[in-house]
């Protein structure tokens, strides 16, 4: 089985304080570390663990800058055989034309596959519909929230979904297919530095974005960034404890918390 994996590279801003430049034009991502996608990461690994026991290739694909190429690497010394990196300056933040570019790249290319992965959404700009698009366009069946992959046949895999509330759903999908992994999925493997720099020993192939270009123009575009409202602070309670309580519950009964 032939597994395309698409990875993306982004800024670890878990801990970060961020700012804005430009009047709000752009964020400040200048001394923020990056990282491979949280939902990519278990994108690769499942990718990984199915050709280990069915055999057949998996190639890890990237879509942004040269630094890109570090996702690349960690999905090779995860198991990957190979990657691609689709070499763009420019940030797409609209999924549409991320979609049709990848689509264009597998056309030209004539890149062959049995499955796509994508993570259900990155953690940057969180749009969450790559994979649908993608499955959309190349009418393929697809499915989202894939949470497990019970038995896979030459003509079809059953996979379950996540839904809301705890509940599972138990899908059949033919191949070829796309599906969206979400996280939990699996356990990603350790890779050491070493493990990485072996896997910079393996060629990765550099293509230019701009040799699959969309028909159409992106349809959403950045206007502004802005930080979120500030929220009223807190409010201090003085004076004798048994004064203090029935304030207190006074403030729980005013907001419905407490009857």
């Amino acid at each position: 089985m032939n597994i395309l994996v698409f990875t993306k590279r982004v800024a670890a801003t878990q801990e970060e304080e961020l700012r804005i430049r430009d009047e709000g034009a752009a964020v400040d991502l200048s001394k923020v570390p990056f990282k491979i996608n949280d939902w990519d990461n278990y994108s690769v690994e499942e990718a990984v663990r199915i050709v280990e026991k069915e055999g057949g290739t998996v190639t890890a694909i990237s879509i942004g800058d040269a630094e890109s190429d570090e996702v690349l690497r960690r999905a090779i010394a995860m198991g990957a055989k190979d990657g691609f990196l689709i070499e763009s300056d420019a940030v797409m933040h609209d999924p549409g034309a991320r979609s049709r570019l990848i689509l264009n790249f597998i056309k030209k290319e004539n890149v062959p596959f049995d499955v796509i992965f994508t993570g259900v959404q990155s953690e940057d700009d969180q749009f969450g519909c790559v994979g649908g698009i993608l499955g959309a366009i190349l009418g393929l069946p697809y499915s989202s929230m894939v949470i497990g992959i019970d038995a896979i046949e030459k003509d079809h895999m059953i996979i379950r979904r996540e839904l809301e509330g705890g509940l599972q759903e138990r899908v059949k999908l033919a191949v070829p297919c796309v599906l969206s992994i979400q996280s939990g999925i699996n356990e990603p493997r350790y890779v050491s530095i070493m493990g990485i720099r072996k896997a910079s020993k393996v060629e990765r192939k550099v293509f230019k974005a701009a040799d699959y270009p969309a028909e159409n123009a992106p349809g959403i575009e950045i206007v502004r960034w802005t930080y979120p409202a500030k929220k009223g602070g807190a409010t201090m309670l003085a004076g004798e404890l048994d004064v203090m309580c029935g304030q207190l519950l006074g403030i729980l009964k005013e907001k419905g918390v407490y009857q």
